[in-house]
C-alpha cells in the first residue's frame, strides 16, 4: 500500500504506530514552553480532540503538566527523570573526570558531579579531598535539590513551571535553619544564581558543610548536571568560597562545551 501524509506532513507508513508518533510530536513541542491547546493544534496539525487526548494520558504518566491557571501545557517532571538516567550512562562522567581531578587539586577539598533524576539531585562520581576533615558522601546518593548547591544550580535554568513541579512533588523541607522553605525564598535565590551563574549551600542541608556549585549545560541550554566544590565551614570561607566559584564556572562552562553546547548563561561571566 502507499503511503499518506497527515495534517502535520508526517509520512504515514505501516510500521508506524500513529498515536506515539504524535505524542512525540506534541512533547517535542512543549520544550519550548508552556502552551496552549489552540497553539498545539495551529501548530502541529492535528484536531483538537486528538491532541487532548494525548495531553490527558501523558499527564496522567507526569510527562506533561497542565498549569491550572492558564490551562497551559509544559513538559512534567518525568521527561526530566528520562533525561536523567540518559546521562547517568553517557558521556558527561567521562567529559568532566579530569575536572574533577583538577578542582580537587586546586582547592583540595571534595569534587562532586550530579544529574537530576524524578526532581532530586543524584551524585554519579565524586573526587575526595586528600584532607583529614572532610565530606563524607557516596556516589547513587539521592538528596533534595532545594536545599544543596548543586540541587539550586540546576533548578535555577529550568522552566519555572518543572521547577514548581518538582516543588510540589518533594516539597521544601527543612533541615538546618539556613534551609530554604518557602517558594517566595526559592524563588529570590534561583533569580540570584541566574545573576551570577553559581549556588552556594551555606549549611542549608547540613550544619557544618558549605558548598559551591555551577550547572552543566547541554542542548538548548538544559541544564543537565551541575559540579560542587564542597568543605567544612571552618575552611570553606567566603574568600575561599569566592575563589572556588570562579574556577568552578570556567570548568562548567568547559564541559559544556565538549558535550556540544556553546555556553552563553546568564552571569557566567561576572564572577
Amino acid at each position: 500500500m502507499g503511503r499518506t501524509k497527515s495534517r502535520s506532513g508526517a509520512v504515514k507508513g505501516s510500521n508506524t504506530i500513529q498515536s506515539l508518533e504524535r505524542a512525540i510530536m506534541i512533547l517535542e513541542y512543549l520544550r519550548k514552553g508552556p502552551t496552549s491547546l489552540s497553539e498545539l493544534n495551529r501548530e502541529l496539525g492535528l484536531h483538537k480532540s486528538t491532541i487532548f487526548g494525548l495531553l490527558q494520558t501523558l499527564a496522567k504518566h507526569n510527562y506533561v503538566h497542565q498549569e491550572g491557571k492558564t490551562g497551559h501545557y509544559s513538559l512534567g517532571y518525568r521527561v526530566l527523570a528520562l533525561g536523567g538516567a540518559f546521562l547517568e550512562n553517557c558521556d558527561l562522567r567521562q567529559a568532566a573526570a579530569p575536572y574533577l581531578q583538577q578542582l580537587v587539586d586546586e582547592h583540595r577539598e571534595t569534587v562532586h558531579l550530579v544529574i537530576m533524576e524524578d526532581g532530586q539531585v543524584v551524585y554519579v562520581d565524586k573526587i575526595d579531598s586528600s584532607q583529614s576533615i572532610r565530606i563524607v558522601s557516596r556516589i547513587g546518593r539521592r538528596l533534595p535539590a532545594h536545599c544543596t548547591g548543586v540541587g539550586k544550580a540546576i533548578l535555577a535554568f529550568l522552566p519555572e513551571e518543572t521547577v514548581k513541579l518538582i516543588v510540589k512533588k518533594h516539597g521544601l523541607p527543612g533541615f538546618t535553619a539556613n534551609t530554604i522553605t518557602t517558594w517566595e525564598e526559592l524563588v529570590t535565590e534561583l533569580a540570584r544564581i541566574r545573576e551570577e551563574g553559581v549556588a552556594f549551600d551555606r549549611e542549608e542541608i547540613e550544619e557544618g558543610l558549605c558548598c559551591v556549585a555551577a550547572p552543566i549545560v547541554g542542548y538548548g541550554h538544559y541544564p543537565v548536571g551541575a559540579l560542587s566544590v564542597s568543605g567544612p565551614t571552618l575552611r570553606m570561607t567566603e574568600d575561599k568560597m569566592s575563589c572556588v566559584a570562579k574556577s568552578l564556572k570556567e570548568v562548567a562552562r568547559e564541559i559544556s562545551r565538549q558535550m556540544g553546547q556553546n555556553v552563553k548563561l546568564d552571569g557566567y561571566d561576572r564572577i
